[in-house]
């Protein structure tokens, strides 16, 4: 495992929509290994590897949930919407990045009142999305404006990343960062001359599965495996039945999400890699998101898709945690697949008779 990749990953601020910073760190990583790099409409990166046999995509989403900022007060105070998914309560009093149009970050907190001043009924009331704020420390619009911020400008956590143990990991971003730096790996050590491999970071994921869609249509892959995380249900909380991942338990196959159902034959062919690299494996669901298979499985006719997911705990929030021995099982029974594809059983997969 690449841990050093990782946190570079996690440590960039590439919210969706914004995602230049992530693209650079995949630009140069991936160049030396890459046989042509090329980028959609969007900007997702898209690089090759291999020129003969079908066409196989790792897809892994560079951006992360975050905020805009949408006013700056007399005060000095920010404003902020929402990018992605977030629950309002995991929000306050943490730290914040915000990245101007040159590129520079200004650090801050989302502000919270001290229960001193709150009555007994406010704290038992959550603070709405719109009652939130952007503290930089400014005395005035003035001090925000001559920083830099503007208007449309997007914000991150502040970075966080940690090893903890031997084998958890914390960090921002992890969805999906993730899947960015095991993308990156495979396509470095892989090396099956019988396909042509493609590593695919695609932007816009969380805000509607957008450069899965023109990713798809640039590349017109046969087969795709997009890596991503879903959520780890061994926290207390949380309905186990309805959440049955846990750390340390091996990668997650998503067997549907609201866009998507895996190809049965890939799926079949996953578990058999899975054995033979002897890695264990779980299954989930997921009802009330998607992944980016969600758009690769129906886009130009569609072509056999499956989503392969790290647990993850505390998802959409500033710190999430993973499993570095997931992350490696992950890599082991991903070699052992794309180094059995080849044109037969490409055609195999996406054989209906």
């Amino acid at each position: 495992m690449n841990s050093d990749l990782l946190e570079t990953l996690c440590n960039a601020c590439a919210v969706s929509g914004d995602e230049q910073e992530v693209r650079q760190i995949l630009l140069q990583t991936l160049e030396p290994h890459a046989d042509e790099i090329t980028f959609d409409g969007l900007g997702s990166i898209i690089a090759r590897k291999g020129s003969r046999g079908p066409k196989v995509a790792l897809v892994g989403h560079m951006d992360e949930v975050g905020f805009m900022v949408t006013h700056i007060s007399d005060a000095g105070f920010i404003r902020f919407e929402t990018i992605g998914s977030w629950w309002n309560q995991s929000m306050l009093n943490h730290r914040v990045m915000v990245r101007t149009r040159s590129g520079k970050k200004i650090p801050g907190i989302i502000g919270s009142v001290a229960p001193h001043a709150l009555s007994e009924k406010q704290k038992q009331q959550p603070l709405n999305f719109d009652e939130m704020f952007i503290d930089i420390g400014a005395n005035c619009r003035e001090d925000v404006v001559n920083a830099g911020i503007a208007f449309g400008d997007f914000v991150s956590p502040e970075a966080n990343f940690a090893r903890w143990s031997a084998d958890k990991i914390t960090g921002k971003a992890l969805d999906n960062r993730v899947g960015c730096a095991l993308m990156v790996e495979l396509l470095q050590t892989v090396d099956n001359p019988e396909i042509t491999l493609f590593g695919v970071g695609s932007v816009e994921e969380e805000v509607g599965l957008r450069g899965a869609q023109t990713s798809a249509e640039h590349i017109k892959p046969d087969i795709v495996i997009v890596l991503d995380t879903a959520v780890a249900g061994d926290v207390p909380g949380i309905d186990a039945i309805k959440y049955p991942l846990k750390l340390g338990e091996g990668p997650a196959v998503m067997l549907f999400d609201k866009r998507y159902f895996p190809n049965q034959k890939l799926l079949a062919a996953l578990k058999t890699s899975a054995a033979r690299a002897e890695a264990p494996i779980q299954f989930c669901t997921m009802k009330t998101g998607a992944t980016d298979g969600g758009r690769y499985n129906v886009m130009g006719g569609g072509r056999p898709v499956i989503s392969l997911c790290l647990p993850t705990r505390y998802l959409h929030a500033n710190s999430g945690m993973i499993s570095a021995q997931d992350y490696t099982a992950t890599l082991s029974i991903l070699r052992e697949l794309l180094q059995s594809l080849d044109q037969n059983s490409a055609r195999v997969l996406g054989d209906f008779r």
